[in-house]
């Protein structure tokens, strides 16, 4: 199977250096109005099996996110896309490296993914390697 038939059976959004604990969870707390805090965005291994166990794993793992995260992201008003991106950009993790427009697109897109998924009653799911 070619590479494009591949992609093309998931829905999805590439987001590099946005990993589903923190910077994910980051963006989950400012969409809430909250402070950010270890365990936000509750992320449970998938695969590979076992590879919970297997401390030496260096990917790629596949996580499923909560619902709360889905449906905080996907509740997130258009009009506030331009603020979050700004202040998910200040976050350390990102060093400085992606600009508001950078995750500006990549959250509008995101926001977009959540929606379809909570309307399906789907999980998101973060495909994630070193």
């Amino acid at each position: 199977m070619s590479a494009d038939r591949e992609s093309a059976a998931f829905d999805g959004v590439e987001l590099k250096s946005v990993d589903p604990e923190v910077a994910l969870g980051k963006l989950v707390a400012f969409a809430m109005d909250t402070e950010y805090s270890s365990g936000l965005v509750d992320n449970r291994l998938i695969w590979p099996e076992g590879g919970e166990q297997d401390t030496g794993h260096m990917g790629p793992w596949v996580v499923t996110l909560d619902d709360k995260t889905r449906d905080t992201l996907a509740g997130v008003p258009a009009r506030r896309v331009p603020d979050l991106a700004r202040r998910w950009a200040d976050i350390e993790e990102f060093g400085g490296l992606l600009t508001p427009d950078d995750l500006r697109s990549a959250l509008e897109q995101l926001t977009a993914l959540a929606t379809r998924a909570r309307d399906n009653g789907e999980s998101l799911y973060c495909w994630m390697c070193l």
